[in-house]
C-alpha cells in the first residue's frame, strides 16, 4: 500500500494471512492475490486470494483485523454502501437497539498500559471493538471460482450465499456483481465454459431482514472485539508465567524420582515436626537449592504471581461480565424467533455459549483462588526452607523469620500433605508445587481442586436433577482456563456461523443473457480466444469488455478479448461491454422488466483501450488512434434519449436493434484530452477522490492524473519513478 505520494505504507505478504487464518503455512508459496476492493469510505481494504481466504485490513496496518475462509478461488469482490433512504424506513423496529452500542461495557481497560501507572485517577481505557463499522452500514459481496456469492454485512458478519451456479444448473465463475440498492437484485456476470452471461437474480432475504441483520452486525462486531480483548488478555497472563516457576517442581521431581511415593512429604514432615533431616533432603537443600537460589526463586514466584493476579482480577474478570452481558442480550434477539430464526440465529445455540462463557467466567474464579492460595504458600513454604538452611548452617535468623504461628506450622503442613500427587487411573505419579501454570496449557489439570468439601459441590452431589437447570452450570475440574476459553471461542463462534444460510433456493433468476460466445466464430480455435481473455473485473455495476463484429443478418457475434462491465447502483444497476475494442454496449435496469441500451463507437481509426464508471454520471473512456491517447469524460445522461429496450426474456443480442452513438460526439471535445507520452494498458479512476490511474504497457510504471484541476492550471501528475510535482492534500490519498 502506497501513499499518492508514493510513501509505502506497509507490504503485506500472503504468509501473514496464512497464519492469521490457521491455514497451512505449506501453502503460501502458491498463494496468489486473486482480488482487492476498497470500502466506499477507504478506510478499509479486502483482498481476496486464490485459496479462497479474504483478508480485511485497516490502511494504516498490514495485520489482518478479520479473515474468512470461503469454498474456492475468490474472483471477485465489491463493497458497497447501503442507501440511507433504505435504512431510514418507518418499519425498522431495531434503530433505537442498532445505534445503543452500550460503550459503558465495550470499554475495558487498557492493556497497553498494563505496566505503567497513572498519576492521575482516571483510568485508561480502551474500545474492544476491533473490527472498524464506523463508516456508513455497508455490504460486501465476494464471488468465488465455483459460482458462489458470498454477502457480508459491514464486512465482517457472514450472512448469506447464494449459489449462481446451483441457480442456473450449470458450472460457472462469477466474474462481477453487483446488489441494487433495493437490497433484493444482483447483478452478476458469470463465465460459463463457453459464453460469458449477464445474469440478474432477484433475492428478497436481505432487504426482508435488513433491521436484524443491522442489530447482529453491531453485536458481532462487540462479541467478536470482545473475545479478541479476552484472547489478548490470556495472552499477556501466558507471558507473564515465567518458567522458573517450574525450577522448584523439577528439582522436587529429581528428589523424588528414586525414592518411593511419599517420600518428599515424609521428608519434609519429619523436617518439620522433629527438626531432623534426611541425607537425600540435606542434599536437597544445601545443593540443588542453596538460600541465595532459594530467596532468588522465592522472590521471581511473588513478582510473577502478583502480575498474573493483576490481570485476572483487573482484565479478565472486567471482559468475563462484558461478554457475558452481550451474548445475554442475544439470547433475548433470539427469543424473538419469528425475526431472527430465518437468518439462523437460534436460540438453543446462543444459550450453549452463555453455558462456555459461564464455565470460563468459573474458571476464570478459580484461576484466581488458585492464585491467591499459591501465594500464601509459597510465601510460606520459602520462609520456612529458607530459615531452616540458615539454622543448619548457624547462621543469623532475622527476627521476623524465628516468629512462626501454630496456625502456620499447621497450614504449611498441610500444604506438604498435598505435595505429592500420584493419578493411578493415568500411571502417574510426581511432586508439584506450582499449580497456576497448568491453567494456562492447552491440557487436563495436573492437580484439579479438591471440591469434596465444597457445600455447593455436595449439594449438586445430592440433588443431580439440579444439572438440568439452564442457569445452573456443571463443576468442570480437569480442564485448564486455556481450554475452556478455546471450547468458548468455538461456541461464539457457532452462533455467528449458523448465520451463512444459503439463499439459493429462495431466488429467481430474471435476466439471463449471452454477452459473448466462443461458438460464434467456428473457425476460432479455443486457445486463440483464451490468448485474448487477458482479464474480467467488476466495480460497483461494472461488468465485462467483450469483443464482438456483426455479419449479415446473423445474431451479433462474440469474440472474446479484454472483458470490463461497469455499472452503479440506481434502480438496479447500469453497466457496460466492449465488443472487439470497437463498440461499447451501454445498458442499465429500466422500468416493466426491460434493460436499456445502446452501442458507444469511436471515431474510425480509433479503438477502445479500457474504460470504467467515474461516477454513476460519467462514463470514462481511454481512446487510441495510432500513438496517440486520448481519455473521454462521457456524460450518462446524454445517452438518455438514444437508449432502446430489450426485455428481460432476451438471451441474445439481435442485430440492428439498438441505436450506436459516438463517444466523442455525446459529451463534446470539451469532455475529452489528449494524454501526452503514455501508452497505457489500462486504467482506474475514482470520482469520489478525483484521480485516475493509467498502468503502462509496460506494466512498472504508473501515472496518476488530477481529474479536477482548473483550466488554466498545469495538470498534476507523478510517475512511480519520479517525485510529486504538486499536491493539495499530502498525505491524505491512497
Amino acid at each position: 500500500l502506497y501513499r499518492l505520494q508514493w510513501n509505502r505504507v506497509w507490504v503485506a505478504s500472503p504468509n501473514e494471512d496464512i497464519t492469521a487464518a490457521s491455514t497451512d503455512a505449506n501453502q503460501a508459496d502458491a498463494i496468489s492475490v486473486s482480488a482487492l476492493c476498497w470500502r466506499p469510505d477507504g478506510k478499509l481494504l479486502a483482498s481476496g486470494y486464490s485459496t479462497g481466504l479474504l483478508s480485511i485490513r485497516h490502511i494504516e496496518s498490514k495485520e489482518s483485523i478479520h479473515t474468512e475462509q470461503l469454498d474456492s478461488k475468490i474472483t471477485w469482490i465489491s463493497w458497497q454502501n447501503i442507501p440511507q433512504s433504505f435504512l431510514n424506513r418507518e418499519d425498522n423496529l431495531y434503530v433505537p437497539l442498532s445505534e445503543n452500542k452500550w460503550d459503558m461495557m465495550t470499554k475495558l481497560p487498557s492493556l497497553d498500559m498494563i505496566y505503567s501507572y497513572n498519576d492521575t485517577s482516571e483510568e485508561e481505557l480502551q474500545d474492544c471493538r476491533k473490527l472498524d463499522d464506523s463508516g456508513p452500514a455497508s455490504i460486501l459481496l465476494v464471488g468465488t471460482q465455483t459460482g458462489s456469492i458470498y454477502l457480508l454485512i459491514s464486512g465482517f458478519l457472514m450472512c448469506a450465499r447464494l449459489s449462481v451456479a446451483d441457480l442456473l444448473g450449470t458450472p460457472c465463475e462469477i466474474v462481477n456483481s453487483v446488489l441494487a440498492c433495493d437490497l433484493r437484485t444482483f447483478s452478476c456476470l458469470v463465465k460459463q465454459q463457453d459464453s460469458y452471461r449477464l445474469i440478474s437474480v432477484e433475492s428478497p432475504m436481505i432487504a426482508t431482514c435488513q433491521s436484524e441483520l443491522a442489530v447482529l452486525a453491531t453485536k458481532f462486531n462487540i462479541i467478536q472485539g470482545t473475545v479478541q480483548y479476552m484472547e489478548d488478555t490470556i495472552k499477556r497472563i501466558r507471558e507473564s508465567w515465567e518458567n522458573i516457576l517450574l525450577e522448584m517442581d523439577t528439582k522436587l521431581a529429581s528428589y523424588a524420582k528414586p525414592n518411593p511415593v511419599g517420600t518428599v512429604s515424609a521428608d519434609l514432615m519429619e523436617l518439620l515436626l522433629f527438626g531432623t533431616i534426611t541425607d537425600a533432603l540435606n542434599k536437597f537443600l544445601f545443593v540443588d537449592m542453596t538460600d541465595k537460589g532459594l530467596k532468588r526463586m522465592g522472590h521471581s514466584i511473588e513478582l510473577s504471581y502478583s502480575n498474573i493476579q493483576r490481570l485476572v482480577i483487573r482484565y479478565l474478570h472486567p471482559v468475563c461480565q462484558s461478554l457475558h452481558f452481550q451474548l445475554a442480550e442475544l439470547l433475548g434477539l433470539a427469543r424473538a424467533s419469528h425475526r431472527y430464526s430465518v437468518i439462523g440465529v437460534g436460540e438453543d445455540i446462543v444459550l450453549a455459549a452463555i453455558q462456555a462463557s459461564g464455565l470460563f467466567w468459573l474458571k476464570a474464579v478459580e484461576l484466581q483462588q488458585v492464585i491467591d492460595e499459591s501465594m500464601k504458600n509459597f510465601k510460606l513454604f520459602f520462609r520456612w526452607l529458607y530459615t531452616e538452611i540458615l539454622r543448619k548452617e548457624n547462621g543469623d535468623i532475622p527476627e521476623e523469620l524465628k516468629r512462626m504461628s501454630q496456625q502456620d506450622v499447621l497450614f504449611i503442613a498441610e500444604f506438604i500433605k498435598r505435595l505429592d500427587n500420584s493419578n493411578k487411573e493415568q500411571g502417574e505419579s510426581g511432586v508439584y508445587l506450582e499449580k497456576v501454570g497448568q491453567y494456562l496449557k492447552d491440557e487436563d489439570l495436573k492437580q484439579p481442586p479438591d471440591y469434596k468439601n465444597n457445600t455447593w459441590n455436595q449439594i449438586l452431589n445430592d440433588h443431580p436433577e439440579l444439572t438440568s437447570v439452564p442457569f445452573i452450570l456443571p463443576r468442570d475440574s480437569k480442564s485448564s482456563t486455556y481450554q475452556q476459553f478455546n471450547r468458548l471461542s468455538a461456541a461464539v463462534s457457532k452462533v455467528f456461523n449458523g448465520m451463512n444460510i444459503d439463499i439459493t433456493h429462495q431466488s429467481v433468476a430474471k435476466v439471463n443473457l449471452e454477452l459473448c460466445s466462443r461458438n460464434q466464430h467456428p473457425n476460432q480455435s479455443n486457445d486463440d480466444a483464451e490468448s485474448k481473455a487477458t482479464k474480467a473485473e467488476l466495480l460497483t455495476g461494472q461488468l465485462v469488455d467483450e469483443t464482438s463484429s456483426a455479419a449479415g443478418n446473423k445474431p451479433v457475434e462474440v469474440d472474446i478479448d479484454d472483458r470490463f462491465l461497469k455499472g452503479n447502483m440506481d434502480r438496479s444497476c447500469q453497466g457496460g461491454a466492449c465488443w472487439d475494442r470497437s463498440k461499447i454496449l451501454y445498458w442499465r435496469m429500466g422500468e416493466e422488466d426491460t434493460l436499456e441500451a445502446a452501442w458507444l463507437t469511436p471515431h474510425p481509426n480509433s479503438h477502445i483501450v479500457d474504460f470504467k464508471f467515474y461516477t454513476k454520471d460519467i462514463l470514462s473512456v481511454l481512446l487510441e488512434s495510432g500513438d496517440v491517447q486520448t481519455l473521454v469524460q462521457l456524460p450518462i445522461p446524454n445517452l438518455q434519449s438514444n437508449l432502446k429496450p430489450l426485455p428481460f426474456s432476451t438471451q441474445i443480442i439481435p442485430p440492428d436493434a439498438l441505436n450506436s452513438c459516438d463517444i466523442i460526439e455525446v459529451g463534446g471535445r470539451a469532455c475529452s484530452r489528449e494524454l501526452e507520452n503514455i501508452r497505457a494498458s489500462c486504467f482506474s479512476v475514482s470520482g469520489t477522490r478525483n484521480v485516475s490511474v493509467m498502468l503502462f504497457r509496460s506494466r512498472k510504471r504508473l501515472r496518476i492524473y488530477d481529474m479536477e484541476v482548473e483550466e488554466e492550471e498545469d495538470e498534476e501528475m507523478f510517475n512511480s519513478s519520479g517525485p510529486l510535482t504538486e499536491s493539495t492534500e499530502p498525505n491524505s490519498m491512497y
